[in-house]
């Protein structure tokens, strides 16, 4: 369109010209950016008591930090949860009317299913027993009522407002600086996105395959994934040694009659 009006004459020359749209792939994760098993739990003990379900919802299922706020009743299945939903950024808001949206690379209806380890089982009925689920409704498809039971209350109950990322955000650094785990500015080391990383290089160190990891994170692609993890494939460096060392240095077969002819 910019070179058409070029053309007519309306413009002088196109304001676009030789401005380079970004296309830079996902940098990979930094080691130093995973929390260990450890530090995990520390952040949990830590937290408010009423975000701890979403620290283990995290690094236990690797959801992203606007999924694990919807994490509603409808969400959990035997052995596994099904993430259909995400918080709205404006969910904070009295006024705001879309406070649940689809997912990210979705579009509405469309979810995904990630296994849920016993030990999340155990923590979702742990933070059951102290708090009960609040409906909240929400327009859905073709303007029809949805109607979510929410486990991460609203902070107002009654009021409509969610919390959102930023405030789930500001207990997790709280926690990270109650727990000692700061970097040499005295700031929170980790973010809630570490959690998430766990997730994805505890299930890769295993030998979980990356293209099951990569379902499970709500990737748009597998090669999203391979950019930011697949260093952190353990199988892929080992076969690579293994295969530059034969290559290089090819070890002499050994003589099956047991003769040494330098004897």
């Amino acid at each position: 369109m910019l070179e058409a009006a070029v053309a007519d004459k309306r413009i002088p020359e196109n304001p676009a010209c030789g401005v380079r749209i970004s296309r830079a792939a996902p940098c990979a994760v930094d080691e130093d950016e995973i929390p260990m098993l450890g530090e995990v739990d520390l952040i949990a003990a830590h937290i408010a008591p009423q975000y701890r379900l979403a620290v283990y919802l995290q690094s236990g299922t690797g959801q992203r930090t606007s999924e694990v706020l919807a994490f509603s009743a409808e969400c959990r299945r035997s052995g596994f949860v099904r993430i259909r939903w995400q918080v709205s950024a404006k969910a904070h808001r009295s006024d705001c009317r879309t406070v649940f949206v689809p997912l990210k690379h979705r579009t509405e209806g469309e979810y995904r299913d990630v296994p849920a380890a016993p030990f999340v089982e155990q923590e979702i009925d742990a933070h059951l027993s102290r708090w009960e689920p609040v409906p909240v409704t929400f327009p859905g498809r073709r303007g029809k009522r949805r109607r979510l039971e929410v486990f991460f209350a609203p902070r107002w109950r009654g009021k409509g407002a969610m919390p959102t990322a930023s405030t789930y955000g500001y207990h997790f650094r709280k926690a990270c600086v109650s727990a000692g785990l700061v970097d040499a500015d005295g700031k929170a080391k980790y973010t809630p996105g570490s959690l998430r990383h766990f997730f994805a290089s505890t299930a890769l160190a295993n030998g979980v395959p990356i293209r099951e990891v990569s379902r499970w994170l709500g990737h748009k692609s597998i090669k999203t994934t391979v950019d930011i993890y697949g260093h952190l494939v353990p199988e892929a460096w080992d076969r690579c040694r293994d295969i530059m060392q034969k290559a290089m240095r090819p070890e002499a077969p050994e003589d099956p009659s047991g003769y040494d002819a330098a004897a």
